[in-house]
């Protein structure tokens, strides 16, 4: 499984999701599949999968960062 990550359209920062999927999960979701708060532009989003990715989660990525 996978953690879906979207990027924020303001500032280009990703945010994780909560969602653990698999890659056939998430070619299903539709081209909108959440509102939620972003913590990096203080604004809350229709999160898009286009700008969204998947994040193998044994791999560790340095330039993904959690807002706190």
């Amino acid at each position: 499984m996978a953690q879906v990550i979207t990027k924020c359209p303001l500032t280009g920062h990703y945010k994780f999701m909560g969602m653990d999927v698999e890659a056939e999960q998430f070619d299903a979701l539709p081209e909108f599949f959440a509102r939620q708060y972003c913590p990096f532009c203080a604004c809350e989003h229709s999160w898009l999968k286009r700008d969204s990715k998947l994040l193998d989660k044994r791999r560790t990525l340095d330039r993904v960062q959690q807002a706190s």
